[in-house]
């Protein structure tokens, strides 16, 4: 019962949002410049709905869309991409392979968002096809365990056991391609570490999508950036204990930002200027600079969190999906 109730209360919410983001529009004008309307309520819905959700951190219905939900590969690219069940390192994953496509530029190895707590490979369909799409790859996206129930290091472990079980598929490291978006980027930087004190042999690259790398939640642009973005402003403010413990925020493996990034490979970093964990980005691209890593930042000034996920159809999605193609047709 109290689920349903919860349900009622996000439609309500929504609705207002909506309503009150469509009056703001017309009395003021978009939020950015550059956002359409339709960006401009689809971040209205996405805030609204964020953060209730962080409210009901153990509503069952909520948790289990998050754990369930799949959605479909977009409907211009069906002909094109097909999305396999499959496992990797015990998970199951989602393999992305192009059709009637004999040679792949690299393999992808991607871990998707959502604060650690909420998500699986089916809520990024659409955005990781594209991808694939753009930069013509294959992918795997793995199911790794979520926090609170699973907190640090399960994922970590699963994303390590995901990267080895590719590279005994017989995949060259040197083609690989380890990605993902907010947490998923987080991950993806704590798996290098990892991978670099364990001796593994390391991916050719990695990319991240507005990459999560402070659990402190120290970054300025959490509060300058708060009415351009649909993160949930109340737990912005404080540090995120779902994952880890408090003691344990600080750990490079937790919050890559205050990790040595020596020795990594070359790295593509998407940011958006106009979300809450900009400097997040920031602050990593300048501990690559000096560590002598090489990292391509690359920031789109009025863009929120994720963006290509979120808005694929603004003209900021397209050209980071073409910077993709590019990095990679000139790195790996």
């Amino acid at each position: 019962m109290d689920s349903i109730i919860n349900v009622i209360k996000l439609w309500f919410l929504v609705s207002i949002a909506v309503a009150r983001r469509i009056f703001r529009r017309l009395l003021l004008g978009p939020t950015m410049p550059s956002w359409s309307w339709r960006t401009d309520i689809v971040v209205a819905i996405a805030r609204a709905a964020i953060e209730f959700a962080a409210t009901v951190p153990d509503d069952r219905l909520i948790n289990q869309f998050g754990l369930r939900v799949k959605t479909p590969v977009p409907h211009e690219l069906r002909a094109k991409i097909r999305v396999r069940r499959t496992t990797l390192g015990g998970m199951d994953a989602d393999r992305y392979i192009r059709i009637g496509d004999a040679r792949d530029a690299a393999t992808i190895l991607y871990f998707h968002g959502g604060g650690y707590v909420f998500g699986n490979p089916g809520t990024h369909r659409q955005h990781l096809a594209r991808l694939v799409h753009a930069t013509a790859t294959t992918a795997y996206a793995p199911r790794y365990r979520l926090a609170p129930r699973h907190k640090f290091p399960a994922a970590l472990d699963d994303a390590v056991s995901a990267y080895r079980a590719l590279v005994a598929l017989g995949t060259d490291p040197s083609r690989v391609v380890v990605a993902g978006d907010s947490a998923g980027g987080g991950l993806t930087l704590a798996l290098l570490l990892t991978l670099r004190e364990s001796g593994d042999p390391l991916p050719g690259g990695a990319m991240l999508f507005s990459p999560y790398t402070d659990l402190r939640h120290t970054s300025y642009t959490i509060v300058t950036n708060s009415d351009t973005d649909y993160l949930p402003t109340h737990e912005m403010s404080t540090p995120n204990t779902y994952y880890a413990g408090a003691a344990q925020l600080g750990d490079p493996l937790v919050s890559p930002v205050n990790g040595d990034l020596t020795g990594l490979p070359p790295m593509l970093v998407f940011a958006g200027g106009a979300e809450m964990i900009l400097d997040d980005s920031v602050r990593l691209k300048a501990n690559a600079d000096r560590d002598g890593v090489d990292m391509t930042l690359m920031i789109e000034p009025e863009m929120m969190h994720v963006w290509p996920a979120i808005v694929p159809w603004e003209p900021a999605s397209v050209r980071t999906l073409t910077a993709a193609a590019d990095w990679i047709e000139s790195t790996i």
